[in-house]
């Protein structure tokens, strides 16, 4: 746990947003807008509604007026059918139980799987048999974690993953409640798919903050700050006995986001412009299908032009992978770097870049260069990015 990180939950520019802060700097924004019946985790029956022959894949009805997309496997029996009956391939007007898995961004089109997965504190369950652990728990953790008893009882039904927050703890008992938990849930879920009507949906994962609550703290803040006192009580059950202090912010002259210069935080995410520490900037361009950043010198190079250009390059990289994290960034990120001449400033700068986005939560990967020098990266689309998040909540 850092103490030099909090969580705060505020009103800014006249809408409720949470901002992960370190050492006083935002490094993650979430715009708080209204709850979706169709948030990420959602367990719905469908109903297919246009196949995609070519791609292998189909858009389902789920209950808005927004298709959404299902990459189908080569195997549909490992599709749950709402009649009971084996299929030997997906066809229109099939109904089947789905989970949302993606949201709309920009130009893609919201996602659905037939993979049902269930999710607590320290365990996920889903399709398949056996035991895996969180990419986030390192060997030395992972060799001391003790499985309850009674996981062999779970795995032989579920593929099971145990959840980063499960490596500190000393005692698996809540590990095994919550796989108890899960397995009357999951068995629960799949009875009421046999009877349960199209558009109906059938499990909601926690969402707005708490769902939020349960993805930031892992990052280790040491306190939540709020200034809404409806959420008052949601977060001190959440809080209840990990270790994070809860601070109600009353001040009715000098708001939270004041206090916490999270206006100028709102408006340095939503910037084109991005000055680096040690001179020279970044100019970010996000698109419909890319996003494209350039390196600008801002003509501060003096002297040895190669030796200027690499230093400033290498604060580029650590603020660029701050900036994807910070915005939410996602899909194809191409990067205009300065150019240098000494390949092994090159070789050595692509290796910084690698090992800075290689440590953001969010699957972040290095592709290649360009023919035209272009660093080419890719990140997982999972959430919409701060600028639509914004947008959509005006």
């Amino acid at each position: 746990m850092n103490e030099n990180d909090r969580i705060v939950i505020t009103t800014v520019y006249e809408r409720r947003a949470a901002f992960y802060l370190s050492d006083g700097d935002a490094v993650r924004i979430q715009v708080l807008a209204d709850e979706s019946s169709f948030s990420l985790g959602t367990v719905v029956v469908g109903r297919v509604r246009k196949m995609l022959e070519s791609s292998g894949a189909c858009f389902l009805d789920i209950g808005d007026d927004k298709d959404y997309f299902m990459q189908i496997p080569r195997d549909p029996s490992s599709i749950i059918f709402t009649d009971g009956r084996e299929h030997v391939c997906v066809k229109p007007e099939d109904q089947m139980l789905v989970q949302v898995s993606s949201e709309e961004v920009k130009l893609k089109a919201p996602c659905v799987t037939h993979k049902i997965t269930l999710r607590s504190r320290y365990a996920v369950i889903g399709p398949g048999k056996g035991v895996s652990f969180s990419g986030k728990i390192g060997p030395a953790t992972k060799k001391n974690i003790i499985l309850p008893a009674n996981i062999n009882t779970f795995a032989s039904k579920y593929h099971i993953i145990i959840r980063t927050e499960a490596g500190s703890l000393s005692d698996m008992g809540p590990v095994a409640d919550d796989l108890a938990r899960l397995d009357e849930e999951y068995s629960s879920l799949i009875q009421r798919a046999s009877c349960a009507s199209v558009r109906s949906i059938l499990h909601r994962e926690s969402t707005g903050v708490s769902a939020l609550m349960d993805e930031w703290l892992k990052f280790g803040a040491s306190e939540v700050v709020t200034d809404i006192g409806e959420y008052a009580d949601e977060l001190g059950q959440m809080l209840k006995n990990r270790g994070v202090n809860l601070k109600l912010y009353a001040d009715p002259d000098f708001p939270a986001c004041k206090m916490y210069k999270l206006e100028s935080a709102i408006d340095n995410a939503l910037a084109r412009r991005v000055y680096l520490h040690g001179g020279g900037f970044l100019v970010i361009e996000q698109g419909e299908t890319l996003c494209a950043i350039d390196v600008n010198s801002g003509h501060r190079i003096r002297g040895d032009k190669e030796e200027m250009s690499y230093r400033i390059n290498l604060d580029a990289a650590e603020e660029i992978s701050r900036q994807l994290r910070l915005r939410n960034i996602s899909g194809m990120i191409l990067i205009d770097f300065i150019n240098l001449k000494d390949p092994g400033h090159m070789d050595d700068l692509i290796a910084k870049l690698r090992g800075h986005v290689r440590k953001d939560d969010v699957q972040c990967r290095y592709v290649d260069v360009t023919g035209l020098g272009l660093i080419e990266l890719t990140r997982k689309r999972v959430r919409k990015s701060i600028s639509e998040q914004w947008k959509a909540s005006n």
